[in-house]
């Protein structure tokens, strides 16, 4: 078969490339989309995973049990920061000399 320089045959070489450059393009578009597509895959997937665990319980109810667990905690260890400072007072020391004492931590 001869080649030819037709017209025609340019024009139909042309749009074979002008194809195949779109084509192009077309991929790599696609290939740009396809971090954030794989990214939103994989959050979909954790938060399945994330709702397995968590079951039937309301992560509402689950924080707000937790603030309450914290509210009881912190009155707790308040009360016994006083009935250390008291005792201090009574024996004439510090309340850092009773938590060494007492092997409790001497910060938070």
């Amino acid at each position: 078969m001869s080649q030819s320089n037709s017209p025609s045959s340019s024009n139909s070489t042309n749009l074979t490339t002008n194809s195949l450059i779109n084509s192009n393009d077309n991929i790599s578009t696609k290939l740009i989309k396809d971090p954030k597509e794989e990214r939103i895959k994989i959050l979909k997937a954790e938060l399945i995973e994330l709702k397995i665990k968590l079951g039937d319980h309301n992560a509402y109810e689950i924080v707000q049990n937790h603030i309450k667990l914290l509210h009881e905690y912190n009155e707790i260890k308040d009360s016994t920061q006083i009935l250390i400072g008291k005792y201090g007072q009574i024996t004439g020391r510090t309340v850092r000399d009773i938590h060494v004492e007492m092997n409790l931590p001497l910060i938070d």
